[in-house]
């Protein structure tokens, strides 16, 4: 495929010739799209952002056979962990009518499709475990067995259709131990989860990590979600307002739109009057000191 010469001839005053966007190769291109759209983000960026930007760049990136074909691979390979030797023209294998061929961005969009089932059966499989009876049913070894059996490539900072998150039901994880949970927390983060994606389940229920675990007590999660609060793009979890039912084995409080630290305190104040300890509030005051820290 053919690019311009940006070079400037020597003694030369001229700016280089301009290149739009979609003239560029196709390596540079993903390139772009990979430093302005996170995984499973950068097929939107090609169709919705560059695309309808004129006649030309539609038929570069979407029906130009020599430039879509390997853009669209880059995109299968990249985001997706496929390639174009993993295509298939339909489930059983027999190749269809070239009528019925599948165009590069169609085989990006199916791939994207089955990446969604994939992610909301794992977090199925995560669900399960967390409410489970048994103590410690939630371990690293197990959450990683999930992740890797569905994926490994999954949407790991999806807002499922239930409207939880990976990242928030681990930190809900019943009958499991805080080292355990903190494991767990530190797995997903390193599969590219963000800390501070507060859940969609309903209008009175809307949690992040952070404040699930500083109001269950679980100081050294807290710790570490504050460290990490700078992995992504969203609001400071400190300050982002939640809703729900929380708290202890022994006391529950509900908030609406209350930051974590707030939420905390309502907890306290709760158990204080329920004729709690200095010792059972330990792990919990921990936490709000935390918060008042930061």
């Amino acid at each position: 495929m053919e690019h311009r010469n940006l070079s400037i001839a020597p003694g030369s005053s001229s700016l280089p010739a301009l290149i739009t966007i979609w003239e560029l190769p196709e390596i540079l291109l993903y390139h772009i799209a990979q430093f302005v759209s996170p995984p499973t983000k950068r097929a939107s960026f090609f169709c919705q952002k560059i695309a309808p930007l004129c006649k030309a760049a539609y038929q570069s990136i979407l029906t130009d056979e020599e430039k879509c074909v390997e853009l669209w691979d880059l995109v299968l390979r990249g985001d997706y962990g496929r390639g174009k030797n993993n295509r298939q023209d339909d489930d059983d294998g027999r190749r269809s009518s070239k009528r019925l061929k599948r165009s590069p961005a169609h085989t990006v969009k199916e791939a994207h499709k089955l990446m969604i089932v994939h992610t909301e059966i794992a977090y199925g499989a995560v669900w399960e475990l967390s409410y489970s009876s048994k103590k410690n049913a939630m371990t690293k070894q197990k959450l990683v067995k999930i992740l890797n059996e569905y994926g490994p490539r999954l949407m790991i900072n999806r807002t499922m259709g239930t409207g939880g998150n990976f990242i928030v039901e681990i930190c809900r994880c019943r009958n499991t131990s805080p080292s355990n949970i903190l494991l767990c927390v530190k797995e997903l983060v390193r599969r590219g989860a963000l800390v501070n994606i507060p859940t969609e389940e309903s209008a009175s229920s809307s949690l992040t990590a952070l404040c699930v675990a500083s109001v269950r007590g679980m100081p050294k999660v807290v710790k570490y979600l504050l460290s990490n609060e700078n992995n992504g793009s969203h609001s400071s979890s400190i300050h982002i307002k939640c809703s729900g039912r929380l708290g202890s084995p022994k006391k529950t409080v509900r908030c609406i739109d209350t930051i974590p630290l707030d939420f905390c305190i309502k907890l306290l104040n709760a158990e204080i009057e329920a004729g709690a300890t200095t010792q059972d509030l330990k792990d919990l005051n921990q936490c709000i000191k935390l918060l008042k820290e930061e």
